[in-house]
Order: C-alpha cells, then sequence, then structure tokens
C-alpha cells in the first residue's frame, strides 16, 4: 500500500510502474485541500488490508525499493522477530547509530531507539495494522502519523525493529511538510545501492545497544550526544563530559583526537574547521567505546574481522559523516564533501574501541543504567560553567 497526496501522484504512479508484481495499490489524502498532514492519509493506508494478508505493508511514495524487492522482503520476514519492521531509517536518526553498531555484530535487526516511529516504510501484522485506525481517532489532523504510530504501538507492547540492511532508499523529492528544508537530506543509514541484496540476506540475530552517540537530528550546533538508550529517564549527555567522567582527562582527549587528525591530511583539506571534525572524530569514538562492549567484539581482531566479513557494516558506517552534513550541500554534492572525512570517521572508532585498555573506566558507558550517567546540569553537583567557558 502507498500513501501519498494527488499533488506526488505521478510518484506514486511510478511505483506502480516500476513494481508491477508488487500490484500497488495508492491511497491518497482524503482531504487535499486541507492542511498539510500525514495522518488521515496514513490512517486509510493502514485500514485498507487485503482479504487473508497476515501483514500490511504502507510506502510513502517518495521511495525506491530495493532491487529484487519481493523476494528480499519475503525471506527477511522468515526471519524476523516479532513486532513492528521499518524497511527504512535515514542516516541521521539516533536509530542509525544502533544500526551502524548493530551491524558490526553482523545483525540483521536492532531496535528504533526514537520516540516516533520510521513510517517511510513500515510493516505491521495485519491485526495491528487494522486497529491502528480506532487509536488515531483520539487526535487531530496535525498529529504526526510516525508519532500516532509510535504511540500506539509503545501502548501495545510492539516493538519496531529496522531491517540492515534497509530495503527502502528516501528519493530526493521536495515535502509538502517542509521536510528537506528542515531537515536535509534524508538517505538511508544502508541501502544496496548497485548492489544485489545476496541471497537469504537476513538472519534472527537482534543486537540491541545499550547506548549510542549521535549529532543530533535538530540541534542548532551540530554536537556529540551519548544518548543511554537502557537508562530510565532516558538523558543524552554530551560526549566529552562522559569521556572525561570516565577516565579520560580533557589534554588526553584533544591530544587523541589531534594524533588521529594528523594522520588524515584528506580531512584537513576539505577546509572544515577542528570544531567540526572534533565532533565527528568524538562521536565516531564514543561509538568505538561502546562497540568494545557489544557481543563477538572483544579485541581489535574482532573489529578488524567484523569489517571484513559482516558485508553491511563499512556500508553503513561510510554513511555517518553524510549524514552529519546534510543540511550543507545538495543531494548531488553532498558525499563528495562528506566522503573525505569518512576515513577519520573509521580511525575514530578504531581509537575509541582501543581507548577501553588504556582508561578502563570507559565500560561504563556499556551500562548506563548501572551508573547513572546524565547530563551535568542535571547532575546535582555545582558546575563551574562560567569559568569553564572562560578556559
Amino acid at each position: 500500500m502507498v500513501m501519498a497526496h494527488p499533488v506526488r501522484k505521478e510518484q506514486a504512479l511510478q511505483l506502480q510502474r516500476r513494481h508491477p508484481e508488487l500490484a500497488v495499490e495508492t491511497v491518497f489524502d482524503p482531504d487535499p485541500g486541507g492542511k498539510p498532514a500525514t495522518l488521515r492519509t496514513a490512517v486509510a493506508a493502514w485500514s485498507r488490508i487485503r482479504p487473508g494478508a497476515t501483514h500490511q505493508l504502507v510506502l510513502q511514495e517518495d521511495v525506491q525499493l530495493c532491487r529484487d524487492f519481493p523476494a528480499v522482503l519475503q525471506q527477511a520476514l522468515s526471519v524476523a522477530p516479532e513486532g513492528a519492521i521499518a524497511l527504512f531509517a535515514n542516516w541521521n536518526m539516533s536509530s542509525a547509530q544502533a544500526v551502524r553498531l548493530a551491524a558490526l555484530c553482523g545483525a540483521s535487526w536492532t531496535p528504533n531507539i526514537e520516540e516516533w516511529a520510521p513510517t517511510q516504510a513500515l510493516l505491521l501484522p495485519a491485526d495491528v495494522a487494522r486497529d491502528f485506525a480506532g487509536f488515531a481517532e483520539r487526535y487531530s489532523a496535525d498529529k504526526p502519523d510516525n508519532r500516532a504510530m509510535a504511540e500506539y504501538l509503545e501502548l501495545r507492547g510492539i516493538p519496531t525493529y529496522i531491517a540492515i540492511p534497509n530495503l527502502v532508499q528516501h528519493r530526493p523529492v521536495p515535502s509538502l511538510l517542509l521536510n528537506d528544508l528542515l531537515y536535509g537530506i534524508r538517505d538511508s543509514v544502508v541501502f544496496p545501492e548497485t548492489a544485489d541484496v545476496g541471497v537469504e540476506p537476513f538472519t534472527d540475530r537482534v543486537v540491541s545497544p545499550p547506548a549510542v552517540a549521535h549529532m543530533g537530528l535538530c540541534d542548532f550546533e551540530i554536537m556529540c550526544h551519548y544518548d543511554p538508550v537502557i537508562a530510565e529517564p532516558r538523558m543524552p549527555t554530551m560526549g566529552h563530559e562522559v569521556l572525561v567522567r570516565f577516565g579520560m582527562s580533557t589534554t588526553e582527549l584533544a591530544e587523541s583526537f589531534m594524533s588521529d587528525l594528523d594522520y588524515h591530511p584528506e580531512a584537513r583539506a576539505t577546509g572544515w574547521a577542528e570544531t567540526l571534525l572534533f565532533q565527528l572524530w568524538i562521536t565516531s569514538f564514543i561509538q568505538g567505546v561502546i562497540a568494545r562492549g557489544l557481543p563477538g567484539l572483544g579485541s581489535i581482531k574482532d573489529l578488524d574481522t567484523a569489517f571484513e566479513n559482516h558485508r553491511w557494516a563499512r556500508t553503513a558506517l561510510d554513511t555517518f559523516a553524510a549524514g552529519a552534513l546534510r543540511k550543507m550541500f545538495t543531494h548531488s554534492d553532498l558525499r563528495r564533501n562528506s566522503d573525505p572525512l569518512t576515513p577519520l570517521c573509521r580511525t575514530g572508532l578504531r581509537a575509541g574501541f582501543m581507548a577501553v585498555d588504556s582508561w578502563p573506566g570507559l565500560t561504563a558507558l556499556w551500562r548506563p543504567d548501572l551508573h547513572g550517567i546524565r547530563p551535568q546540569w542535571n547532575s546535582g553537583e555545582k558546575q563551574p560553567a562560567e569559568a569553564a567557558a572562560a578556559l
């Protein structure tokens, strides 16, 4: 099922023409002259379930499907965990960092950790899909469908899992809700652009990282945050604060960054200031610390083997810098400008992975639920903010 606005009818028709084997049906916004919104169309799409169907897949019209999509999707569902299945995660979601960590473990699935559901391409069991319409009646049309869906799934105790690789790519077209202008380019975290997905690419392996490091989807400043997924309440914390609290001095952190940067003249040559390069590096560094605590990644040899043997690990990591710079360039120029930063990010991840040997206190990042990791402003301790800012 494809949900679309009549203004973008041609894109929905393109999906039908490109994939006749899917017998795609399209549901259009029932109030096209009304205020642009997604929920009313989503309700109609989730309600229109074919007789005898076990699942309902709803796609937004601005997507591209992977090669051999029907066969790949069928194989994925044969091993998928129980719950909602997201076939797309954009490359700068917090969940994208979870995808990157899970891919290092060779996993095919990781839980969505957003407060909203990735409804760009979402699949639900038919009975779950059927009941969404009644649940959504409590909301006004202004409620985004992705947040309504997240609240519905949470109420029913149904987790959402992201497929690795993604089977859907977002196409760069103008958004009726201004999302392209507000959030920039929203490509997939790990999409097989040109290659075959492979024979039976999915397994039943699920990896749930305890935390991620990310650079924020909407932040005005591009700053690294450590996000403790398994801690309650979940409170993202400045990345450098966490590293300093658990063993590294600010001098050691700066020296580690500058040492790695010295080996990457291609990153310096981009012209980006060290402030931005540091945020890319430290985000990757913390991801490396977290990765060290994941199953099967106990040594640097394991990490190297993961990049060699787990097909999507490198592909997922290679979209990180582009996602961070998604607001800075046009779609055609983005990868040309972000790709030279990827080697520095790989080095940062490797440095963080090995840093646990020198600063064993960093293992606290593996269990944020046990260590009360929270922002300094919420720690209950006085912080010399003015003095720190002056240094």
